[in-house]
């Protein structure tokens, strides 16, 4: 079984781009006294447009992708960069379950990844581009008294590819029942429902209120059921 790819070691960790940068970045916010919760403050920063530049190609159309792939792979790194994970089953119970109840959100720590099983949760594709899996996501809070999450999804990482897709989903504030796990999203079907043909035991994500619904959902249980 191949382990399964990282997506900041993919660009940043086989490159040696997160231990020549990543220590630079940090000294350069502690000279000017920021903490670099946000990605503006983060990309202010000198040696972040180092960093871009010697990783982004020429003409590359990536560039705002990678930008912040490399603001939330240094809050990762910053926080310890150990991963969270959850199983199969486990997920398979989360998406299927008809609520969590009353909580308030809160993140493991301040900044980190998760990891989703592989192949089981999906984005349809738009136009010409075919549905991709979702690796997991990158999560940063805000700043202190701020209840707001910058998230990114990853999506369609696979060993013959070395590249990835993200999407950016900013949260805003949290909604008067303190997480998104019980909001119902879809207006033609249940959340997370199956989005590939033929994909019946698959879950799919049909828009951003479904990722937040599955980022309060896996917090909650990661957090010991609320």
């Amino acid at each position: 079984m191949v382990d399964q790819l990282a997506p900041y070691e993919v660009v940043f960790g086989r490159t040696g781009m997160a231990d020549e940068y990543f220590p630079r970045i940090l000294a350069a916010a502690a000279e000017l006294g920021l903490q670099p919760v946000d990605r503006d403050r983060f990309l202010a920063l000198p040696p972040v447009a180092d960093l871009l530049a010697a990783i982004t190609p020429p003409a590359s159309e990536g560039g705002a992708q990678i930008a912040l792939l490399a603001f939330h792979s240094f809050r990762r790194w910053q926080q310890g960069g150990d991963d969270l994970a959850i199983e199969a089953a486990e997920l398979t119970e989360l998406l299927g379950r008809a609520e969590v109840g009353a909580w308030r959100l809160e993140t493991p720590a301040p900044a980190g990844y998760l990891r989703l099983p592989r192949h089981l949760l999906w984005v349809a594709g738009s136009g010409d581009q075919p549905a991709e899996p979702v690796d997991g996501f990158f999560w940063v809070t805000g700043d202190v008294g701020s209840n707001a999450l910058d998230l990114l999804l990853v999506l369609g990482m696979h060993e013959a590819r070395e590249g990835m897709t993200v999407i950016e989903l900013p949260s805003g504030p949290l909604p008067a029942e303190g997480h998104w796990g019980d909001l119902q999203f879809r207006e033609d079907g249940a959340d997370f429902g199956n989005v590939l043909p033929g994909g019946e035991h698959l879950f799919g994500l049909g828009s951003s209120g479904e990722v937040l619904k599955l980022v309060s959902r896996v917090f909650w249980r990661l957090r010991g059921d609320g």
